[in-house]
């Protein structure tokens, strides 16, 4: 802890991916760093969140793979599921990253303290621990990066027995016979395609038009026709009116309906069970008990408002992160967390172009997207040209036998030919979008971008193929 009142350049509060990765880059520029985390450095991404789940879904991913092992001239026998195994599995991968940002954190000279910041001043801030104070530091500067935390509507019962959120059933060994998912946003999604893979019987209830609504449509029609094949209910335009909890869930819901609905009965009240109630309705903003209270700070929302290198209305306090708005992305607040380490050292500092912000979905198949979707675009006047190549025309998607409904997308302006957006939905189509994000940085066109040489067999062509069949025509189709 730090002796009396301590000075540092830089206090940073929250060590998740926002805050620890701008201590290190703070540190490296020579600034001295203090960084308070109330649990484990890492945060939500690496403990609860990002890196738990996808270890998770990659187990489930490699069964789904197995089943297929004869088509590919392997024998299994005696196949089966051991999903505690799973856990153990993702909690080794937790670790090794742990322990790889903790040893990252004190390479770089970054003084980390244990327990809770809370701001006096934009310029002081105090240490807690279980409501006593053990430390105060004086500084320059102030990050704020506490993150979010799962959004729980007051009038449902959360016990994390019956009704979970995502933090919960991260730690539940047990596979539920049946679940029933509210919100079909990424976390929803996932959750679906992990329980459905463990032979649970899965509903997904979405307020809005469909699963993933804020990708393009396409995607979310595609996906969702995949889902039902798979035995997924969805249940769209739909939302959760009551929870009650009796050895399982009795789930309420209400279908929205061109007409005013009918007054409350008990003739138009509809009910579903489930073992499991899993609430994945988005995440709130966590400001509480850090002190922003008394500095009149500017809000957008819920959402604490920042400047383009993530400074609020007060000198030197800056904001990156979950707790500045959506999208609610671990390399969101990596990238805003370097922007306001550059800007405090003097460094040059492009503003984020959230617009060309990349995000991934991580079922089988993946989904992942760049930019504007088409509807997006042509609600914003765009006069657009439209290339779609499906993965059956692509030879390594074949060759691995994962191309079930898959495709690649790309939106371009009509006038230049600027790339609006690119959306895909087939395997492993995450590590496409680092392409198109270095695409949109340099402002490539669909033109340039058909002249870019791929190489041959990857999945990666399909962009290419997307790209002809915007300037003209595809080639392998």
């Amino acid at each position: 802890m730090p002796e009396g009142n301590s000075t540092f350049e830089l206090v940073i509060i929250g060590g998740g991916p926002g805050g620890y990765v701008a201590a290190i880059k703070a540190a490296q520029l020579g600034i001295k760093t203090a960084l308070i985390e109330k649990d484990r450095v890492g945060g939500t991404c690496l403990h609860r969140g990002c890196i738990p789940t996808k270890a998770l879904l990659h187990s489930a991913d490699l069964y789904l793979r197995f089943l297929k092992a004869n088509e590919f001239g392997i024998t299994v026998d005696k196949l089966g599921i051991n999903y505690p195994q799973f856990h153990r599995r993702k909690e080794a991968v937790v670790k090794r990253l742990f322990q790889g940002t903790q040893f990252l954190l004190k390479k770089n000279g970054v003084e980390v303290f244990p327990g809770e910041g809370q701001l006096t001043s934009s310029s002081n801030v105090l240490i807690k621990k279980n409501g006593t104070d053990i430390g105060k530091i004086t500084t320059k500067n102030v990050i704020l990066a506490t993150g979010s935390v799962p959004l729980i509507p007051d009038k449902i019962p959360h016990d994390r027995k019956y009704v979970l959120t995502s933090d919960d059933i991260l730690l539940w060994e047990e596979i539920p016979k049946s679940i029933i998912i509210a919100g079909g946003g990424a976390v929803g999604v996932e959750f679906a395609h992990l329980f459905n893979v463990l032979g649970t019987k899965v509903t997904i209830i979405e307020l809005l038009n469909d699963i993933l609504p804020a990708e393009d449509g396409e995607i979310s029609a595609a996906l969702r026709k995949i889902f039902n094949k798979r035995g997924i209910d969805i249940l769209t335009n739909t939302s959760l009116e009551k929870v009650v909890i009796d050895n399982g869930v009795n789930v309420e819901i209400q279908r929205k309906s061109n007409t005013p609905p009918p007054p409350a009965s008990a003739e138009n009240r509809e009910f579903i069970k489930a073992d499991r109630l899993l609430l994945a309705l988005g995440r709130r903003p966590a400001l509480a008990d850090i002190g922003i209270e008394k500095l009149s700070l500017h809000f957008k929302g819920k959402f604490l408002q920042t400047n383009e290198v993530m400074e609020t209305n007060q000198d030197g306090l800056f904001a990156i992160g979950d707790i500045t708005g959506p999208p609610l992305l671990a390399h969101k607040s990596s990238r805003e967390g370097v922007l306001a380490v550059l800007h405090i050292t003097g460094k040059e500092t492009t503003p984020i172009n959230y617009q060309n912000m990349p995000g991934v979905t991580y079922c089988l198949p993946q989904t992942a997207s760049i930019g504007l979707t088409q509807e997006g675009a042509e609600k914003r006047g765009y006069k657009t040209r439209v290339g779609k190549i499906p993965l059956i025309a692509n030879s390594k998607a074949i060759i691995d036998g994962e191309y079930e409904d898959g495709f690649v997308k790309i939106i371009s302006d009509e006038k230049y030919g600027e790339i609006l957006g690119m959306h895909a939905i087939g395997p492993n189509v995450g590590e496409l979008m680092w392409g198109m994000s270095l695409n949109a940085i340099l402002e490539g066109t669909a033109f340039e971008l058909s002249n870019t040489i791929f190489p041959h067999p990857t999945l990666s062509e399909a962009i290419s193929e997307a790209a002809h069949a915007v300037v003209d025509k595809p080639i392998h189709l």
